[in-house]
């Protein structure tokens, strides 16, 4: 199934429109991150972009997001089913990890979902290629959710 592919609408993102309108036309994305961004908050982004993995029990987690305590309570409600619990450990409200939703517009976090999902789809293949996974981005109501899980597991 192919993604709707979007794209970033910068009119909604307000902080870079105040640049822009102090600077010149030309004024691009990469001119606003020289001015407010650092090299330690993009390398922290890659960690989130490029995440890495924990395997445990055969399954494939978020190293950032796991803990063994509630990959139990999970094993025990789910049944043993490695998808299953994949599935909702693996998942992320993007506002949560990144608020201000309500500044930039549901549009724009889709979009960042998106990207996401296409890099975690690729840092998982080039990590385990002999597994295949499925990633998932979708909208919830007023927040976007990215996770993934292996396929063909069970």
């Amino acid at each position: 199934m192919a993604t709707k592919q979007i794209s970033l609408n910068t009119e909604q993102m307000p902080d870079f429109q105040q640049w822009k309108a102090a600077n010149d036309s030309d004024f691009s994305l990469w001119d606003y991150l020289a001015g407010v961004a650092n090299l330690e908050i993009a390398l922290a982004f890659t960690k989130l972009l490029l995440p890495d993995f924990r395997e445990h029990e055969g399954g494939i987690f978020l190293k950032e997001a796991f803990n063994l305590s509630i990959y139990e309570q999970w094993k025990n409600q789910l049944g043993n089913q490695l998808t299953e619990i994949e599935k909702v450990m693996n998942h992320q409200h993007l506002d949560d990890l990144l608020p201000g939703v309500e500044n930039v517009g549901i549009e724009n976090l889709f979009y960042l979902g998106q990207t996401m999902a296409q890099l975690w789809q690729s840092r998982l293949k080039f990590l385990y290629p002999q597994r295949n996974f499925q990633v998932l981005c979708y909208r919830e109501t007023d927040t976007v959710v990215i996770t993934f899980y292996q396929l063909e597991l069970e």
